[in-house]
């Protein structure tokens, strides 16, 4: 590994996922870890050209979650359930960059 590599993986739990700063405790799919759960506005994903209203009579809700690979185990695949929290959601899409995962998640919530 490179020295700018080391340097990130040891800074993962030390500063991106330290519980006293950015991360929180979640529960995902069983495994409760560290890990950072953002949930943009409806604005903020209307921008992105990310929004997403579900179905009829159903609304949905978008989050990201970035969680250390190791955390999660197997890199979660597009269209599988994914549990955070005791909530079902479903994966639109996961990124790996060294070592950390970024998890987009929705639910579909009948309104």
């Amino acid at each position: 590994m490179s020295a700018f590599k080391d340097m990130v993986a040891a800074d993962m739990d030390a500063v991106f996922l330290n519980l006293d700063e950015f991360a929180d405790e979640h529960d995902l799919n069983g495994t409760v870890c560290a890990c950072i759960v953002e949930s943009p506005s409806k604005r903020e994903r209307f921008q992105q050209g990310k929004d997403y209203e579900g179905y009829e009579v159903v609304h949905g809700a978008t989050v990201t979650v970035h969680a250390k690979k190791s955390d999660v185990g197997e890199v979660p695949a597009e269209g599988e359930r994914f549990d955070l929290d005791g909530e079902i959601h479903y994966v639109a899409s996961c990124v790996e960059h060294m070592g950390m995962l970024s998890i987009e998640l929705r639910a579909n919530i009948a309104g």
